[in-house]
């Protein structure tokens, strides 16, 4: 019976039941990969953060395939080999992460090989964890004009979409980073970061206040609410306070008022700073009266009084200047009125009363609110008509135009990389807005022009046709369509990502480091998806075939393509292989030699050598090492120099790792015992060894002979020991 070593039901190509037990029968033909189920582009899965998220690799196959899990790197096309660990474990195909992380999060791979073929399968992980969110600094304060930075952090997983609200209205911003490059007055108030996901979200609080040097205007002292006959004279005045001294302007129903027939204007500062203005109107007519205002402002902020001047007589209405209000935006008008008494302000439109339906509101004021404005239902003539208790009326005429900012038709370059030199058509549709539409087009924001290789066209007034037509490296990036008309300006964007085979930035040649020195070799390339970069070693002493590197070796390292050799020895010198691919066609490679030059070196550091006296000798020394070396003799530490003495014999041989000197004596001499020391040189160092030369001859004659004792028949002498010629004296 064929017992598998794994338990897998992958193995299991037939099954038998029969009283319980379960045969297992080996397959007769090989089986490449293959999936059990059915293709797909990738299955998602969801775990919650700590649990177990289990990844399956349903694939079967004869003889057994080997199962590699890899993880693609964020954003990139590149993958690399999940690391196994007590955490996460590979059981036959299935891959097991324990106490799932965040981090975990992302596309997967799982590759299946065996000797007659291979598949893979895709699985996209996502570990969902509690969204949390908070801003820093939830408060500060900033100068008028200074910067201001907010930015929002925040946990959990996954993230879908980041936004930002200021006192409760949405901002046109989506990034975690949230910078006012110049604080304006009306930057202060709170902002929110709002994080989502199709599940929850989550919501953070800061605030934006004004440095203290500044103060925004407060108006301390105003007018009040008069009713006077015509003819009178009227004296409005408003004091203001503020840092900077704020400027006072005065209007009547948003209509800015100087000096003339009618109104008399003065304003002044106080040594206390507070800002005095007066409007004086010296003979009022009932046309004159209505809603009074005084605005005072700077730089910092503006702040405003209102009050009705009413003047008795009968009810006028005043001319309207035709308003102009941006679609979905709210239309706010007052009724320009005058008159005394006045029963009842109201409007309308096409003979009807309003409000006529949920989006107007009329206020016993005169003023007139229509939310959300739209073209087809709000664009009209709106009436005015004020009336008091005899009957008498007036009336008077506002032309609205709704203007409808340009809305751009998503776009997009495709889901996949263009590859380089293909052709590239993008169009940009205005379905909304009024004319005249302005479209223009930018890369990375800067403006995108008729050159390199980008044409822009227009077929008509609301279409505008980018073209590439050889896509280069250089035209990849962010494509932005704008478009502008009198309501406003849209943008929409869409990224373009080329596919450019990889390119040698900084391609290796051959070098030479002294032995012993740190070595650094640069292979940079460049290329989308940027390439990754590999450095091999040539298996013999000739390029040809190449091996990877051994697995924590603390002195070799690779590092964003640069190899680096720590204390490079002469095993360390060969041929060196560096590749960049990226998957985008056949990549790049070169191949370098890498010398490793060392200073001299001898092996033998010390050795003895004896000659007789009077017979030739000779002295070798063999050093190895970088050519050329240099060779010099000394005899106890002293130059030994042949021209002054015709005994010696200096001849040099070079071989093919280094030099041979050889040092000859014609007749040796009792002083040529000594130290002589062979001293080799190159360019990287020098190295030396001794050789203790030992003349040897027969000993001389004792002297100095002496009768110390002689008694009876013994006689003791002594004498002074002769040289021994370097020989033991034996009798």
């Amino acid at each position: 019976m064929y017992r598998p070593r794994k338990t897998e039901k992958s193995l299991l190509v037939g099954k038998t039941c029969s009283s319980g037990r379960t045969k297992l029968h080996e397959p007769t033909n090989n089986l490449p990969p293959k999936l059990t189920g059915e293709r797909t582009l990738g299955k998602i899965l969801s775990f919650s953060q700590q649990s177990t998220a289990v990844l399956l690799c349903p694939v079967v196959g004869y003889p057994f395939p080997k199962f590699k899990w890899y993880k693609f790197i964020e954003g990139t096309n590149r993958k690399q080999a999940v690391t196994l660990d007590e955490r996460v474990k590979q059981v036959a195909g299935t891959l097991i992460i324990r106490e799932a992380k965040v981090e975990d999060s992302g596309k997967y791979l799982c590759v299946v090989n065996n000797s007659v073929g291979g598949e893979s399968v895709e699985t996209v992980l996502t570990v969902t964890a509690p969204l949390k969110a908070k801003i820093e600094p939830p408060v500060q304060t900033v100068d008028f004009g200074r910067p201001a930075v907010f930015t929002c952090k925040f946990e959990g997983n996954p993230i879908k979409t980041i936004s930002w609200l200021k006192d409760g209205n949405k901002l046109d911003h989506s990034d975690a980073v949230l910078r006012i490059e110049a604080v304006r007055k009306e930057d202060k108030g709170m902002y929110q970061c709002f994080v989502r996901n199709d599940q929850e979200s989550a919501e953070a609080t800061a605030e934006l206040k004004l440095g203290g040097r500044f103060e925004p205007p407060q108006i301390r002292h105003a007018f009040d609410t008069e009713t006077v006959q015509p003819g009178n004279s009227v004296f409005l005045k408003c004091i203001a306070s503020g840092n900077p001294t704020p400027e006072i302007t005065w209007e009547l129903y948003g209509r800015k008022l100087s000096n003339n027939e009618v109104y008399q204007i003065g304003q002044y500062v106080t040594v206390n700073g507070d800002v005095v203005s007066h409007l004086n109107i010296s003979s009022i007519r009932t046309n004159d009266g209505g809603l009074y205002r005084c605005v005072a402002s700077s730089k910092v902020g503006t702040t405003e009084h209102s009050a009705r001047i009413n003047v008795y007589g009968l009810p006028v209405v005043r001319s309207m200047e035709k308003q102009a209000i941006v679609a979905g935006g709210t239309l706010i008008v007052h009724c320009p009125f005058a008159g005394h008494p006045v029963d009842s302000v109201v409007w309308e439109r096409d003979g009807r009363l309003l409000p006529i339906n949920r989006k107007q509101k009329v206020f016993p004021n005169g003023t007139l609110i229509i939310e959300n404005v739209e073209r087809a239902s709000d664009q009209a003539t709106y009436v005015c008509v004020a009336k008091n208790s005899q009957g008498y009326s007036a009336r008077g005429s506002l032309e609205v135009q709704v203007m409808v900012p340009p809305q751009i038709h998503p776009f997009d370059f495709g889901g996949e990389a263009t590859n380089s030199g293909d052709i590239v058509v993008v169009i940009c549709t205005i379905t909304k807005g009024d004319y005249p539409i302005k479209m223009h087009w930018t890369l990375n924001g800067k403006p995108v022009t008729n050159t390199d290789g980008v044409t822009i066209s227009s077929t008509n007034k609301r279409i505008s046709q980018l073209t590439i037509e050889s896509v280069q490296a250089q035209h990849s990036g962010e494509y932005t369509c704008i478009a502008e008309n009198s309501a406003g300006t849209t943008k929409y964007s869409s990224y373009l990502n080329v596919n450019v085979p990889p390119r040698w930035i900084l391609e290796p040649t051959d070098k030479a480091f002294a032995q012993g020195s740190d070595a650094v070799v640069e292979c940079k390339a460049d290329g989308f998806p940027k390439p990754v970069v590999t450095w091999k070693r040539a298996t013999g002493v000739s390029p040809g075939d190449y091996r990877d590197f051994k697995p924590n070796n603390p002195d070799i390292k690779v590092e964003d393509g640069t190899l680096m050799i720590n204390n490079i020895q002469k095993t360390n010198e060969g041929y060196y292989l560096c590749e960049a691919n990226n998957g985008i066609g056949s990549g790049l490679s070169a191949v370098i030699l890498i010398s490793v030059q060392a200073p001299p070196q001898f092996e033998v550091k010390y050795r003895n050598q004896t000659a007789k006296r009077g017979d030739p000798a000779v002295l070798q020394c063999q050093a190895k090492g970088e050519k050329p070396i240099g060779i010099l003799w000394n005899i106890n530490n002293k130059r030994l120099e042949p021209k002054g003495d015709n005994r010696y014999t200096i001849r040099e041989e070079i071989l093919p790792d280094g030099v041979v000197s050889d040092l000859s004596i014609k007749r040796t001499e009792r002083s040529d015992s000594a130290i002589f020391t062979c001293v080799a040189t190159n360019a990287f160092g020098s190295d030396d060894t001794n050789i203790n030369m030992i003349v040897q001859e027969a000993p001389e004659v004792p002297y100095g002979l002496k009768v110390l004792d002689k008694s009876g028949r013994s006689v003791q002498l002594s004498w002074v020991a002769p040289y021994d010629g370097n020989s033991p004296i034996k009798k």
